[in-house]
């Protein structure tokens, strides 16, 4: 057997792009590479501007819009107005974005399964108290 016959397969579908918008670094770092993880394409934004500049500019098909509440209500207007298929999930607190983040992963991240979006929410905490020091 030749080295060409060992390859991967490679899937010819793009994977869904999930944009992020959540102000807190440390949180928005975590919740990306969960989604990455889990096979998604994530563009992040900190602010609800940005996150309007990247719908509006984006030409990737933009799947689901994951936002913190507070800043999320007034993009959800706008996704609603001028891009009503993309789904729109909005959480009020870290952990609760972490579960939003888990309910978009069917089987979770590659690496345990079934996952446990606690696990998540526990790395979520960790990282901020971190930052705090």
């Amino acid at each position: 057997m030749n080295s060409a016959t060992i390859r991967p397969a490679v899937s010819a579908r793009a994977p869904d792009t999930v944009l992020l918008l959540e102000e807190d670094v440390v949180v928005r770092a975590f919740i990306a590479e969960y989604l990455r993880s889990c096979g998604y394409r994530v563009l992040e934004t900190r602010s609800t501007e940005e996150a309007l500049s990247v719908l509006q500019e984006s030409s990737l098909p933009i799947r689901a819009v994951l936002s913190g509440a507070e800043s999320g209500f007034r993009l959800a207007g706008w996704v609603k107005a001028h891009r009503p298929k993309i789904k729109i999930i909005l959480a009020a607190t870290a952990e609760r974005a972490a579960r939003a983040a888990a309910g978009l992963c069917d089987s979770g991240p590659h690496r345990k399964r079934p996952y446990d979006p606690q696990l998540l929410v526990q790395q979520i905490r960790a990282g901020l108290a971190k930052g705090l020091d």
